[in-house]
């Protein structure tokens, strides 16, 4: 006698098993707010890290001078800068100017450019520089003349020292930071 064979599952249940397997799963190790905060984390730090990469920051060179009386009883200021590789600069460019140690913050312009790069002591004689003024020329330098945004009373500041900050190029954000400056190129 044949006995039929006789399933123990139905039909309906197999298939349902079946197509069960056949799904991927997901392997969740991270539940869905902290992912959703790591990817928004990830996204902020891709924009600054761009606008760290875009944005320029200006550099300066530094350098002493003496206010000087022009013609016409205006004062022009005579900056002397280091002679060295960032010291490229061209009338027309904004100056800071601090007279004196504690003296007013002046805004002004450069309007000549020295062509030639002048000794210590060929710039002493040259703008008769004597006692404290002296020491303001210690190396080679590079002669720039500006002149004030503002009037400046040569009667009042003539012979008085000066500090000035000139404009020279500018430099990415990320180039300040050590290593990655390196890196990048400065």
């Amino acid at each position: 006698m044949h006995v039929p064979k006789r399933q123990i599952f139905r039909e309906s249940a197999l298939q349902h098993y079946i197509r069960n397997r056949e799904k991927d799963v997901l392997l969740r190790i991270l539940p869905v707010p902290m992912a959703v905060f790591l990817w928004v984390l990830l996204s902020i730090f891709l924009m600054a890290g761009l606008f760290a990469w875009n944005v320029r920051i200006p550099t300066y060179t530094n350098g002493a001078g003496i206010v000087q009386e022009s013609t016409g009883g205006n004062s022009i200021a005579v900056v002397f800068l280091p002679v060295g590789p960032s010291t490229t600069v061209q009338v027309g460019e904004s100056v800071q100017i601090q007279i004196g140690a504690g003296g007013p913050q002046i805004q002004g312009f450069i309007t000549e450019v020295e062509p030639d790069i002048m000794s210590p002591d060929s710039t002493r004689s040259h703008f008769q520089l004597a006692g404290e003024n002296a020491s303001l020329v210690t190396q080679p330098s590079l002669i720039v003349l500006a002149r004030f945004r503002t009037p400046v009373s040569a009667k009042m500041y003539a012979g008085s020292s000066l500090s000035a900050q000139i404009e020279v190029g500018s430099q990415r954000i990320l180039s300040q930071l050590p290593w990655i400056g390196q890196l990048i190129g400065n």
